[in-house]
């Protein structure tokens, strides 16, 4: 789900998430690897949002507001939301989830660009940024103003596509150690006239852990927290390795062993998430 706005090719994002607007709106029921890897992240987030203990009072901004799932749960958890996302399907779908719940007294959607936030400084208790920083091209300048409107004490939960996924690692066509030979292919390949210069799709940036941990300090945010999660899903030279539903029993396992402490599987999620504070 985008956030909004930058110079990287907004429209082709935009189009890209306004034409997936029917996936966003169902993947928190499906079955397959991927569904599963975002219903957990929705599930740790929530939980953090619950242990901060926020009164009903409190104030929460979501960027990258997508179908609505994350913010219709937060106002149902008696939060006040502003909803925000840079496709206007998106917002309208969320507009429709909470009066579907509703919660729409509770919860407000509008279009936004999280590169140049129209809210005040030290508006919000909560900001929640889930899938957005990936599809940025400055997540600096985001995470900026994601600290600049928070409240001294207020906390940030984002998340980040790790560049050191297991999934990548083990799939000749993604794998860092590969990219040099892949880009002299695509070259060679682009030269011979066999392939265009783009195909035009929308790409995700990955981060290291230490990179993202770096721009949350340089915004002047508090790391709490962070885990990765998600190893799936698993393809060999892009294509799908494991029927979904032994697909989803490998994803688990792998995931109790991340979560018992094996350091490779540790770090190796396909998701990073993190919470931070900012000082008071």
């Amino acid at each position: 789900m985008p956030g909004a706005g930058g110079t990287r090719e907004q429209s082709t994002l935009d189009a890209y998430f306004h034409d997936r607007s029917g996936f966003w709106r169902d993947i928190y029921g499906g079955s397959d690897v991927y569904s599963v890897i975002h219903q957990r992240r929705l599930a740790i987030a929530l939980d953090w949002v619950d242990r901060l203990g926020l009164t009903s009072e409190a104030s929460v901004l979501e960027i990258g507001c997508g179908a609505g799932v994350t913010a219709v749960a937060l106002a149902g958890r008696g939060l006040r939301v502003h909803a925000t996302d840079a496709v206007p399907s998106m917002v309208e779908l969320t507009r429709q989830r909470a009066r579907d719940a509703g919660v729409d007294a509770r919860l407000t959607a509008d279009l936004a660009d999280v590169q140049a936030l129209g809210f005040e400084d030290a508006g919000f208790n909560l900001v929640i940024a889930l899938g957005v920083i990936p599809w940025l091209a400055s997540p600096e300048g985001a995470i900026g103003e994601m600290a600049r409107v928070l409240k001294p004490g207020g906390t940030l939960i984002a998340t980040a596509d790790n560049a050191a996924r297991l999934n990548y690692a083990l799939d000749p066509i993604y794998s860092p150690r590969l990219a040099p030979l892949r880009s002299a292919v695509k070259n060679a390949l682009i030269k011979l006239g066999v392939r265009r210069l783009s195909d035009g799709g929308a790409r995700a940036a990955l981060h290291s852990l230490h990179e993202f941990d770096e721009v949350l300090s340089a915004a002047g945010l508090e790391k709490v927290e962070g885990l990765t999660f998600g190893h799936g899903p698993f393809t060999f030279l892009g294509r799908q390795v494991f029927p979904d539903r032994l697909g989803v029993r490998v994803q688990s396992r792998l995931q109790e062993l991340g979560d018992s402490g094996r350091p490779r599987l540790r770090s190796a999620g396909s998701q990073y998430i993190v919470r931070a504070r900012k000082p008071t």
